[in-house]
């Protein structure tokens, strides 16, 4: 009888350890498209001229990083990329940066520093992104 419950617990501590790692995941997923949507909002809003537009989604894109410094990215990378949890936390901090600084420029009217701005911003997702997928490159 100790067996069977011994066995029935430890498989619900397992059972609520995987759901809370795919919890984690959904909410990465989530925040990822809603990044991608933000960026994708930057680029549209800058064709049309419209800083207001610009603002919000560098806004969106901010308030969407959290993801990046909560989740575990050993929990479901390979062994191989488990470390990339660190390099998706530098990367966190510096699309953060860059989005503030294109408030800032946008504010100011500075249109070549805005562009640079996105620039980099498209440059940090997509070195994490490669790094992370580089056997799909290949």
């Amino acid at each position: 009888m100790k067996i069977i419950i011994t066995t029935i617990i430890a498989l619900m501590l397992t059972s609520s350890l995987n759901a809370g790692n795919k919890t984690q995941q959904a909410k990465l997923a989530s925040d990822m498209r809603t990044m991608l949507e933000s960026v994708v909002n930057i680029q549209r809003a800058g064709f049309y001229n419209n800083k207001e537009g610009i603002k919000s989604a560098a806004k969106e894109l901010i308030a969407s990083l959290d993801s990046l410094i909560t989740t575990d990215a050993s929990m479901y990378l390979p062994e191989d990329k488990s470390n990339a949890g660190k390099f998706a936390k530098k990367r966190e901090k510096m699309i953060r940066m860059y989005a503030e600084d294109l408030i800032v420029a946008i504010d100011a009217g500075d249109f070549d520093e805005s562009l640079e701005d996105y620039n980099q911003i498209l440059k940090q997702c997509t070195s994490c992104h490669s790094r992370i997928r580089q056997r799909m490159w290949k």
